[in-house]
């Protein structure tokens, strides 16, 4: 009996193994979290453990007031903070952190010490190449620094963004103009997208695909217009095919909402609400939208965005509580360390939802 019992232990714990190589199979990409569960919910059909797909190439798509520049900070700040803490899957231990920012439009007017202190912005590498407007000189650091990752290290890279970057050619046309006084000759564009296609994308995105890297990049980009367009969609990304063709996930945002506060007798704008529509995803279901809440000084406003979500302007019902106010509501959330309990109230209204769509797929006849 003792040998029989022997052998059915040894059989489970084989039967577990095997069940934990097949999952580690399985599983081909993890995530980095947004910093809101809404837009992570809306990124990757997963609220606390959802995101900004890790390893791979994502983009961000806005106009100048829809919070473009500060998504990228906030995830640059949840990797500096958490990335240590996280068991993947997929990635050996993270033993140091790299965040890159190459801020080619050159203008950050966040108070960054305020808002996520002094040793985020100490360890950050702010601009770290000669001309971050040059879109040669950023792809070979990145690349660089992306083929000399080593075992354990962590590797974000964020360029904002993409529309300012211009090719050395181009550059020296400009400055050609500008002696001559002469319109600039030549192809504008063209230059920067076949760099991006023929050698920038196709160096790293190889790599990431067979996550050999432990490096996520994010890419910023401008909302454009389409003059005298009367139908269809009248804006667009500038950045050509290879933006389309090697990004996991494409979010664009907009802004919905101004929120004002009449403080000592004045009204003044605190946050702003805007929403997300993941229009590419290679990692969820594409096309889902969600709103978040940016509120000033501060950054994304998570519990704000999941209030709106919950209950909208409903009364707030919560762990057999009812609140009469949001700031009451939040106080009791944060006094008592409840984030995760409403995050997981939030995926659980989120994944109920798309479970009921799924359920309309089942009734179908099947294929095979």
């Amino acid at each position: 009996m003792k040998q029989i019992k022997r052998r059915s232990k040894t059989s489970k714990i084989a039967k577990e193994v095997s069940e934990a190589k097949r999952i580690k199979r399985r599983v081909r990409v993890e995530f980095l979290s947004s910093g809101s569960t809404t837009l992570n919910l809306a990124l990757s059909g997963k609220g606390p453990e959802g995101g900004w797909a890790r390893g791979r190439v994502d983009n961000i798509v806005g106009d100048g007031s829809s919070g473009k520049t500060l998504l990228a900070l906030e995830l640059a700040f949840w990797c500096f903070k958490y990335i240590k803490k996280i068991i993947s899957r997929i990635y050996p231990k993270v033993k140091k952190i790299i965040i890159v920012y190459y801020n080619a439009e050159g203008v950050m007017d966040f108070d960054l010490e305020k808002m996520y202190g002094k040793d985020f912005v100490k360890a950050v590498k702010w601009n770290p190449v000669k001309n971050p407007r040059i879109v040669e000189h950023v792809g070979r650091d990145y690349i660089r620094r992306f083929n000399n990752l080593k075992k354990g290290q962590f590797l974000l890279a964020i360029i904002d963004s993409w529309d300012a970057l211009i090719p050395v050619a181009s550059m020296k046309r400009l400055e050609k103009s500008i002696e001559s006084d002469k319109e600039i000759e030549g192809s504008y564009h063209l230059e920067k997208q076949k760099y991006a296609s023929g050698i920038f994308f196709p160096a790293i995105c190889g790599d990431m695909e067979e996550n050999k890297k432990d490096s996520t990049l994010i890419i910023v980009s401008q909302v454009r217009t389409k003059i005298g367009k009367t139908f269809g969609k009248k804006t667009y990304r500038a950045g050509g095919k290879a933006l389309d063709f090697y990004t996991h996930q494409v979010a664009w945002l907009r802004e919905i909402e101004r929120m004002a506060k009449t403080k000592l007798k004045e009204k003044r704008v605190y946050s702003i609400r805007c929403a997300v529509k993941v229009e590419r995803s290679k990692v969820a279901k594409p096309f889902r939208e969600s709103e978040f809440t940016i509120l000033y000084d501060y950054g994304l406003d998570n519990l704000n965005s999941q209030i709106d979500y919950l209950w909208g302007k409903k009364k707030i019902s919560f762990n057999g509580k009812k609140f009469k106010t949001r700031a009451k509501f939040i106080n009791y959330i944060e006094k008592n360390n409840l984030e995760e309990k409403l995050a997981k109230k939030t995926e659980k209204k989120w994944l109920k939802v798309e479970r009921a769509f799924e359920k309309e797929v089942e009734k179908r006849k099947k294929r095979h």
